[in-house]
């Protein structure tokens, strides 16, 4: 009964669903990297060099330790 129901199945609607959903994705991530202001594009590229990041508020260096 149930190989039966699912040998049924249409799969191509389920390729066209991801897709959409994909390109509804990366369309989201691509506005939101385009609508960052220079301020904080300039903070996140200093990341990897330094511990050092500018807290966009109070305008100071701060640096975050763990524990």
């Amino acid at each position: 009964m149930l190989k039966d129901v699912v040998s049924k199945l249409d799969y191509s609607t389920f390729d066209e669903i991801a897709l959409v959903i994909f390109a509804l994705a990366f369309g989201t991530v691509i506005y939101g990297a385009f609508r960052l202001r220079s301020e904080s594009t300039e903070r996140f590229s200093s990341i990897p060099l330094s511990d050092l990041v500018q807290d966009p508020i109070k305008h100071e260096k701060t640096t975050e330790k763990s524990n």
